[in-house]
């Protein structure tokens, strides 16, 4: 090939993808509208507000989350209200006012607008289901108020409950597959249900086969092998993205190098909810503290927990054990000191709580774990942390034939001598081999160094967001 032709060659080819200007200044981020702060997250515990989606404050390089929120949200309208209005002639005069309330409030434009989406999206979903009081339900399940505070967006990020009609393309980040079908299906309550039984299955479906539907983003590698069988639909199953969740590195934590007291760890969920005590496993913490105490003198345990009514028998184990409770909120700066003097997280919960899990692995702490729904996605015996058997099968599984998440939450109300018992044994071996200790513990750490990072994360979240903002 000659010089010229060359030349020529390079120029055509610099003039289809030419090379980006160091001068120029890069592109502005794409707006991804944060939809957690609608008032209608509320009614799933509020978790627009948990930090399982704090990574929503470092977004993936070429993207920014948007709160839109006005100063003054709109009183919500309590779910059981139309429920207690027991006549037609009465929901409707309710209807009404709740109408003309909030088009006083965000104007008529806005209102009726929303009302047009509301009424496509009913008329979808009966097209798509045959069902009509089914679709109605749903369609008022997403709380109408709600949907006029949401703002046009390219893109809107949901979390956990596709609350939305539709109005935006929309991308939802989810744990199981139970929160979808929220509040019609509940967590705990799935052992022997039938789903598709439910006549809200088929609005379900119909909503995440919907074109606006543009991805459903997990860290569980289980939800995202359970969705495609739940819906036997390779439409949703094309919008799947799975990424283990990342966390942050503390730069100070429990290196397991001092002599003195060993520190064990119990916490209550973000929601600190006095029932939840159960549900984490506090009643086998306890049972295994009461033995343990008098084995290992050394020992302490500190519960941060708002501690529901416990029978007198629990009420003298906190006594006599000299247990620290701390049940009430912490600064941010005080819960880290306590994460770093902490050396044993104990978490012997129904399933997994990532946060939680991650956080304590950040620190260097031994995670002590139940064998509950997801917890050996992120925890590998012996190796970064240790499992107690007890859960799954009985409390918490995966049913990969049916495509659901099994749980029966009733057991965890009474303790459990499978799990007291691998407590004791499992935190036996940590007090007694403090090498032991220390080499779990660090191989914790460095896993939420290289393997469960929010670089990681970031990128799978990016990459979501470009085939949503394609089509899906």
């Amino acid at each position: 090939m000659s010089e010229s032709s060359r030349e020529a060659l390079e120029a055509r080819a610099d003039a289809l993808d030419p090379m980006p200007d160091a001068n120029e200044p890069a592109p502005a981020p794409a707006s991804v509208e944060f939809l957690g702060w609608l008032p209608v997250f509320k009614r799933f515990g509020n978790c627009g507000a948990h930090p399982q989606f704090a990574h929503t404050d470092a977004p993936p390089p070429g993207y920014r989350f948007v709160r839109s929120a006005p100063e003054s949200l709109a009183d919500e309208l309590p779910s059981s209200l139309l429920t207690k209005v027991g006549r037609a002639l009465g929901a409707v005069v309710l209807s009404l006012g709740m109408m003309a309330d909030t088009a006083r409030r965000q104007g008529v434009l806005r209102t009726f607008g929303t009302l047009w989406a509301f009424s496509r999206f009913v008329l979808a979903l009966i097209r798509k289901t045959r069902r009509v009081l089914p679709s109605l339900r749903f369609a008022h399940s997403r709380h109408f108020q709600s949907q006029v505070l949401a703002p046009r967006a390219e893109l809107a990020f949901l979390t956990s409950v596709p609350y939305t009609y539709g109005q935006n393309p929309w991308v939802i980040e989810i744990e199981d597959p139970t929160t979808l079908f929220h509040p019609f299906i509940e967590n705990g309550r799935t052992a022997a249900l039938d789903v598709r039984a439910s006549p809200y299955f088929a609005a379900v479906k119909a909503l995440l086969e919907a074109n606006t539907c543009r991805g459903i983003i997990t860290h569980m590698r289980s939800t995202a092998e359970l969705l495609p069988a739940l819906f036997q639909s390779e439409i949703v199953a094309r919008k799947v993205t799975y990424a283990p969740l990342g966390a942050a590195l503390p730069t100070d934590w429990q290196t397991h190098d001092e002599d003195g007291p060993v520190n064990l760890l119990f916490t209550n969920s973000w929601h600190q909810r006095p029932d939840n005590f159960f549900l984490r496993g506090g009643l086998d913490v306890l049972e295994a503290f009461d033995v343990l105490r008098r084995r290992y003198p050394q020992l302490r345990l500190t519960i941060r927990a708002s501690l529901p009514v416990l029978e007198r028998r629990y009420q003298r184990m906190l006594l006599d054990g000299w247990v620290r409770v701390i049940d009430r909120f912490l600064p941010n700066e005080l819960m880290a000191e306590l994460q770093r003097e902490s050396h044993i997280f104990l978490l012997p919960a129904a399933r997994i709580h990532i946060v939680s899990v991650l956080q304590a692995m950040s620190y260097g702490q031994v995670v002590v774990a139940s064998d509950g729904w997801g917890m050996q996605e992120y925890i590998g015996h012996g190796r970064n942390g240790l499992i107690v058997p007890g859960r799954a099968g009985k409390v918490t599984w995966a049913d990969r034939a049916a495509g659901m998440l099994r749980e029966d939450y009733a057991p965890m109300y009474t303790s459990d001598k499978k799990v007291v018992n691998g407590l004791i044994e499992s935190v036996s071996l940590l007090v007694e081999r403090r090498a032991v200790r220390r080499r779990i513990g660090h191989a914790a750490r460095a896993d939420v160094r290289t393997r469960f990072t929010l670089d990681q994360w970031n990128a799978a979240l990016a990459a979501a967001f470009d085939k949503a903002r394609r089509g899906g």
